[in-house]
């Protein structure tokens, strides 16, 4: 992994990855389950501001404010076009998450 890129229970030290500090509390989290930490802001269940959240939608706001979004979003993050790169399986899923997400919305892309 690229030092530089780091996963978003690192640069946000939430202690919800696997075997995290904060696991037996507050369950591990799903974008570490899942291989999201670039993408965090797009799956529900992420631990933000101390508290589990929602939807994207639901947490937009704080999302689009966070270090972690304002880096690795793949529309205008400063990273985000190396996430595509280096992390191509987590760009898929990433996808997969918003395409089901704008289907259950009835909105086309």
């Amino acid at each position: 992994m690229d030092d530089k890129m780091i996963n978003c229970w690192e640069l946000k030290n939430c202690g919800r990855e696997k075997e995290g500090t904060r696991v037996s509390e507050l369950g591990e989290c799903v974008a570490a389950k899942e291989n999201l930490g670039h993408s965090c802001w797009a799956v529900a269940g992420t631990l933000c501001e101390g508290k589990v959240q929602g939807t994207f939608a639901e947490k937009e706001k704080d999302c689009v404010q966070c270090i972690v979004y304002i880096k690795y979003n793949r529309l205008n993050g400063s990273e985000g076009e190396q996430v595509i790169q280096v992390f191509p399986e987590e760009d898929i899923k990433y996808k997969t998450v918003l395409l089901d997400h704008f289907n259950k919305v009835g909105r086309k892309i």
